[in-house]
């Protein structure tokens, strides 16, 4: 899939239901990958999450309709799915910063929120480091479960249990220079993304620790290595490597195999790896 159309699919599918209730899995499903991913893609190129994109062209056309037309309040309020005039009120003046009874008014100012569209644009010819790799089937040991968008101090809640309860007790399993896994499975059908965190393993679990085991099979991989903190550069690494890298090589994303992230043995050290499987196109 080519992300650009996608990105630009999903925005065209928002202005057809406008006055429709609208799934996140609707969208991510037109792009073609998990709804986690497509939220933090969406909000990084964006500049918005997609709820609040949504909510924002909602409350702009409101204004016209409110103008133009002798419908009541009330009526535009469910028309944009809002539950109730009360509700729909306090979302107008949080973004117009007046009462939707001021639109039948002349002289006061409201915000427009037009459509966006997704451009390729180059901002400074930043170069991007990755090897070809070919790895053999592998076991990861570790804690297993859903990322679903929500965040608990700035990570998602699984990763914050790992830490919390798991990181200690698995540092003798560890492979050098890279300690945690982070294998993600790719299902653009469900509204959450299947995760688990821990270490790559050979041989026979170790009883005293109640962690799942996750079987990636052999591939040929993209490896993307990144330098800077996760947390700032995780978002635009993914959103180059989709919408830029991607389109540019002479490869596919193989969607049968799970991607994975690896952090090094270091905590002080800010490079880290995504693991992309590929197809030749």
């Amino acid at each position: 899939m080519d992300w650009l159309k996608g990105m630009n699919g999903v925005v065209e599918y928002i202005e057809n239901n406008l006055t429709q209730p609208i799934q996140h899995e609707s969208l991510s499903r037109i792009v073609g990958c998990s709804n986690y991913e497509f939220s933090r893609i969406f909000s990084f190129m964006a500049g918005m999450s997609v709820s609040e994109y949504i909510r924002r062209r909602r409350l702009s056309q409101a204004v016209f309709d409110i103008q133009n037309g002798n419908n009541k309040i009330i009526d535009i309020a469910l028309k944009y799915c809002y539950e109730s005039p009360a509700a729909f009120t306090r979302a107008f003046k949080e973004l117009h910063g007046t009462a939707p009874t001021s639109a039948q008014k002349t002289g006061v100012s409201f915000k427009t929120c037009p459509a966006i569209r997704f451009v390729l644009t180059i901002e400074g010819a930043e170069e991007m480091n990755f090897r070809i790799e070919k790895k053999e089937c592998f076991q990861v040991m570790g804690l297993s479960g859903y990322i679903d968008g929500e965040l608990v101090d700035g990570m998602p809640s699984i990763v914050k249990e790992f830490f919390e309860n798991y990181d200690s007790q698995m540092t003798e399993y560890y492979t050098t220079p890279f300690q945690q896994v982070s294998v993600y499975d790719f299902e653009p059908t469900d509204d959450k993304t299947k995760v688990i965190i821990g270490a790559e393993y050979k041989g026979k679990k170790p009883s005293a620790l109640n962690l799942d085991m996750k079987d990636v099979p052999s591939a040929t991989w993209a490896v993307f290595s990144i330098n800077g903190c996760i947390g700032k550069t995780y978002d635009s690494a993914y959103t180059r490597i989709l919408t830029e890298w991607f389109p540019s090589s002479s490869y596919k994303r193989d969607k049968t195999v799970p991607h994975f992230e690896v952090l090094p043995v270091d905590s002080g050290s800010l490079e880290w790896e995504i693991w992309m499987p590929v197809l030749n196109k």
